[in-house]
């Protein structure tokens, strides 16, 4: 998705004693390196960058002809924001006649490899908004795209253009948002929407599949946790609209490598994010709200329910889904009490009460039938029912 690699750049200058530069490097021109011939065949090896974040630049010389360099390679560098004409090493001739050159590439890291040290008890914000809950639908190596550098990267299902919120403190490193385009192909791959923010210990976060035009940051500004930066997408490898995020840290190739990290929750405890798993989004000093998962409620919460229904003279069925969790509610809109009887077939889905449930229901009057749960591991939501009564 951020890969950086070569462009293949040669040029040559008619010297006396001509340096034949070959030089490859990296395709954005973020970061270039240069060969500057003096008249004495000497070449001082130059560096700039445009990042408005430093880079760490690796040069390796794989072929001198009749030079050699004053400094060891591979070389590496740390460049800061916005550096120009940065004297890297020389290249001197040893020989006072015939020809010289050399073969150099250079690759560039977001960040310092050798300095990015995770704060690995940081508490991220969930990026969304305060209140909001939503489910982790590709977690840590989810087998459709969560591999290589993608491998403690998360999904979150949600509605293109959902707000999306820094999840902690930074500098805004990239945004790219020109894409219009995605799907479920590889060949989508290079053209996700997203935002890339690093962090005071050198790793970065990773917001990306959003809309086209869907950045509320642009590089350089300061963001604080919980700050909007964007909105979702759909752009990119993507089977649906939603928003990937990752924590990652820079490596000396000038990939990046996403790592586990940990979520806040209500109370300021970690939470480890878990795949099919529902989370609320709690923002430091905003109002407090109650929290409703539907893996935690029970046939015993609604002991004692019995809703007035006259909606009327029949017998229906209600189902009410929270998170992926169905209350399955019998309506007799009767004005005497009916045997009902539902049997339900199900797939990927199991029932508290059985799959057939017999209850007598008063007159006029809603009642709960049953829930009915995700099967533990089961990949599929689909359910099916039937309802016979008398």
């Amino acid at each position: 998705m951020m890969h950086r690699f070569g462009r293949l750049v040669i040029a040559t200058c008619a010297l006396l004693l001509l340096a034949v530069p070959r030089i490859s490097g990296a395709q954005d021109d973020l970061v270039v390196v240069t060969g500057e011939q003096k008249e004495d065949g000497l070449v001082v090896v130059r560096a700039s960058s445009s990042h408005i974040i430093p880079v760490y630049l690796s040069v390796d010389l794989a072929r001198l002809i009749n030079m050699e360099a004053d400094a060891p390679t591979p070389f590496g560098v740390e460049l800061a924001p916005g550096a120009h004409g940065v004297e890297l090493f020389r290249l001197r001739p040893t020989s006072t006649s015939g020809r010289i050159g050399y073969t150099l590439s250079y690759r560039y890291a977001r960040g310092n490899p050798h300095t990015a040290d995770h704060d690995d008890d940081h508490l991220y914000l969930v990026p969304y908004a305060h209140g909001d809950k939503r489910r982790v639908s590709q977690g840590y190596r989810g087998v459709f795209s969560h591999y290589g550098e993608n491998e403690y990267a998360i999904d979150f299902e949600m509605p293109e253009g959902t707000e999306v919120f820094a999840a902690r403190d930074g500098i805004v490193a990239e945004v790219k948002e020109d894409s219009r385009v995605g799907g479920p192909a590889r060949s989508y791959r290079g053209d996700a929407n997203y935002v890339l923010i690093m962090h005071d210990d050198g790793s970065f976060a990773n917001y990306a599949h959003l809309r086209y035009d869907g950045a509320a940051v642009a590089p350089g500004d300061q963001v604080r946790a919980g700050d909007l930066i964007g909105y979702s997408g759909n752009t990119g490898r993507s089977s649906g609209p939603h928003l990937h995020f990752d924590v990652r840290v820079p490596l000396l190739d000038g990939t990046m490598q996403s790592i586990p990290f940990l979520f806040r929750g209500v109370d300021d405890e970690p939470v480890e994010p878990r795949e099919n798993q529902f989370y609320y989004a709690h923002h430091p000093g905003a109002p407090p709200f109650e929290e409703v998962y539907g893996e935690s409620i029970t046939m015993a919460d609604f002991a004692d329910y019995a809703e007035r229904f006259t909606d009327g003279s029949r017998i229906d069925v209600r189902v009410e889904q929270i998170d992926l969790t169905f209350l399955v509610f019998v309506q007799n809109g009767l004005d005497r009490e009916a045997d009902v009887e539902i049997s339900f077939q199900l797939r990927g889905l199991q029932s508290d009460a059985g799959r057939v449930v017999q209850l007598t229901v008063p007159a006029e009057t809603e009642v709960l039938a049953t829930i009915l749960r995700l099967v533990s591991g089961a990949a599929t939501i689909q359910y099916g029912f039937t309802v016979r009564y008398r």
